[in-house]
């Protein structure tokens, strides 16, 4: 005999968003009740997915496609931020791989970890539950460009990379998902600035990570994807605070109208 839980309770919704310069409506499953706050992911997915399915037909009308193809792995090797939410995820999904493939992708993550310290990209003496590159630059917009260019430089695998396939591609970070490079993947290989990818009129990654901040009152970043297990491992628990969940519907979709949706 098997007990089971209280089910969750989900309401339908449906979003109206002005979206590269057309009204659109948008259908989603909103999480009613007390919700722990990284129970916001499947919503924050879906809603990219339908924002990418009208930005990639927007590009499609002025001529131009999706350049991105199974086996073209060129992202997987720059930089990729996650929010904290995903980071968590990440950890979940880690945890339930079965041995000896758990141990060999954490070999890979401390790895990675490793060239970064040894490049100065990482600060080796910070505390564990690190969640920044280090950079000389003092704006953010150079800043990041910086490490962009010397995370890259560096041709680290993301460790979920295996036979130029992502093993956890229906687990892919968001940043990923929306990544829709429409110029030539020679671009890609060189991190050229002619890079062009389908429009993202309102990043969803970069809406969680500030949603996040307002519902565990503490202000957040996007992590470094090499850094995501080590950050979710010290600061994971802080994201199953209870919160109402159609209060945090309503507050993504108000990081989301900043942002530019």
């Amino acid at each position: 005999m098997s007990v089971k839980g209280p089910r969750k309770a989900y309401e339908d919704a449906k979003v109206h968003l002005e979206l590269l310069g057309e009204a659109h409506e948008i259908e989603c499953k909103v999480r009613v009740g007390r919700t722990q706050v990284h129970e916001l992911l499947p919503l924050a997915r879906s809603l990219s997915a339908s924002i990418l399915a009208i930005s990639t037909a927007h590009a499609r009308a002025q001529g131009k496609e999706i350049s991105c193809q199974k086996g073209c792995t060129h992202c997987c090797r720059q930089l990729v931020p996650v929010s904290p939410i995903e980071a968590r995820r990440l950890g979940e999904v880690m945890a339930a791989m079965p041995e000896p493939r758990r141990a060999e992708v954490r070999e890979r993550f401390v790895r990675a970890i490793g060239r970064l310290e040894q490049a100065g990209l990482v600060d080796s003496k910070a505390p564990k539950g690190r969640a920044a590159l280090v950079s000389k630059e003092a704006t953010s917009s150079a800043a990041w460009d910086d490490v962009s260019r010397r995370y890259y430089e560096l041709r680290i695998d993301c460790p979920f990379l295996e036979g130029d396939l992502c093993s956890i591609y229906e687990e892919r970070p968001i940043a990923c998902r929306e990544y829709n490079a429409v110029t030539d993947p020679a671009l890609c290989e060189a991190l050229d600035p002619g890079i062009e990818i389908a429009p993202r009129p309102s990043p969803m990654g970069d809406v969680l990570t500030k949603v996040t901040g307002e519902l565990t009152g503490k202000p957040q970043a996007g992590i470094p994807l090499p850094l995501a297990l080590e950050w979710a491992r010290v600061h994971g628990k802080t994201l199953e605070r209870e919160r109402d969940g159609e209060a945090m519907f309503w507050a993504l979709l108000r990081v989301m109208e900043e942002d530019g949706a």
